[in-house]
């Protein structure tokens, strides 16, 4: 909640990746921002491998760089900007990198427990509980609320399972009645 004072948000605002990314001294980039890609590098990574990747944070010195697929909603793009974003306020490092044929080093990924505090916190970021509750008592639909908050479909269905608040609120039990 301190992130959201900082950024003038109140607890249940939306929450945009690129504004907290200037808070953490961050930049954000999409494969577009990369000098010297190619008409068919762009290709290759936002239409034949478009859905085999979505984001990725680089260390630069001091600061971070996160590069994100652009081929993807908007919702998508935030929830994964997010996640990335958690990794870094996490101070997490990359577990693993391994060189590629032409020699240049490729970040391969961050263990299991990093990747699985980076969901939560990335999530509470982009959906804390009262957002949450505001959805729900302001009766938006899903649709309405991934594109309020800018969060994916999964996201905002996973927020709602892991903290309870359908089930508090009674939308659990009406669906099962139904």
């Amino acid at each position: 909640m301190e992130i959201r004072k900082s950024l003038g948000l109140a607890h249940d605002a939306p929450l945009h990746g690129v504004d907290l990314a200037e808070q953490f001294g961050a930049t954000v980039w999409n494969e577009r921002d990369v000098a010297g890609l190619s008409a068919l590098d762009l290709r290759q990574l936002t239409v034949v491998d478009g859905q085999s990747w979505s984001a990725f944070t680089l260390r630069i010195g001091s600061r971070h760089l996160v590069l994100f697929n652009s081929s993807q909603s908007a919702p998508r793009v935030n929830s994964v900007i997010m996640h990335e974003l958690a990794h870094i306020a996490l101070g997490h490092e990359l577990h693993s990198a391994s060189l590629s044929e032409d020699g240049h080093l490729i970040p391969s990924n961050y263990s299991q427990d990093q990747e699985d505090e980076a969901d939560w916190l990335g999530g509470a970021l982009l959906l804390p509980r009262p957002a949450l509750l505001r959805i729900r008592r302001d009766g938006l639909t899903d649709a309405v609320a991934m594109n309020k908050f800018l969060a994916s479909d999964e996201m905002l269905k996973w927020r709602f399972r892991m903290t309870g608040v359908d089930y508090q609120l009674g939308y659990g039990r009406k669906k099962a009645a139904v």
